[in-house]
C-alpha cells in the first residue's frame, strides 16, 4: 500500500555528525587553552581507566565510549558546555580504538 508519507523523501535532513554540532555554535563562553588542556587530560586519563577495565574483561571501551556519546547529548540539553566535554571525552576513547 502505497502512502503519501512512504512515497516522500523528508526535507533538510541532517546527517548525525551535524546534529551534535550545533551546540558548539551556540556556545557563548570560549574555553581557554589551559581549560582545553585539563579537558583533554581528563579524557585521556578516563581513557586510559576504561581501557584498563576492558583489558581485565570488565568493560567494552566502544560500547561505554557509545554510551557516554548518547549521555553528552542528554547533558547538553541542560549545560552546552557539559555535554561538549562529554562528547570530547567520547571521541577521544573511540579514536584510542
Amino acid at each position: 500500500m502505497n502512502t503519501a508519507v512512504s512515497d516522500q523523501k523528508e526535507k533538510n535532513s541532517p546527517r548525525w555528525h551535524e546534529q551534535i554540532r550545533w551546540p558548539r555554535r551556540m556556545r557563548r563562553r570560549r574555553i581557554t587553552s589551559t581549560e582545553r588542556a585539563l579537558i583533554g587530560a581528563q579524557g585521556k586519563a578516563l581513557t586510559m581507566l576504561v581501557t584498563t577495565l576492558q583489558a581485565r574483561g570488565h568493560l567494552n571501551v566502544e560500547e561505554f565510549a557509545g554510551m557516554l556519546g548518547i549521555f553528552s547529548v542528554v547533558v547538553a540539553e541542560d549545560d552546552a558546555l557539559e555535554g561538549d566535554i562529554l562528547a570530547m571525552w567520547a571521541g577521544t576513547m573511540k579514536e584510542s580504538l
